[in-house]
């Protein structure tokens, strides 16, 4: 009656094991992750119409009726 181990190729030391990974698995829930993904997306996207105002680019004219405050990180106001 022949020998059979359990892990290994059958040849060589009994010391040796084989060590490759069996990937079928993890592709199986990759590609069942992906589907529900795919399918997931669409569904939580959603858009709402909405009206942005228009962006000006006009350079702040320096006048004396322009003042500008400013607060440090020590709580100092600066003007």
């Amino acid at each position: 009656m022949a020998r059979y181990k359990r892990f290994g190729h059958g040849k060589g030391d009994e010391d040796q094991v084989l060590s490759a990974i069996n990937t079928t698995p993890l592709v199986d829930v990759m590609l069942v992750l992906l589907i529900i993904f795919l399918i997931t997306v669409p569904v939580v996207t959603q858009t709402v119409k909405m009206t942005l105002p228009k962006e000006q680019n006009i350079p702040t004219q320096t006048k004396p009726e322009n003042i500008v405050l400013g607060v440090g990180p020590d709580s100092r106001i600066y003007w």
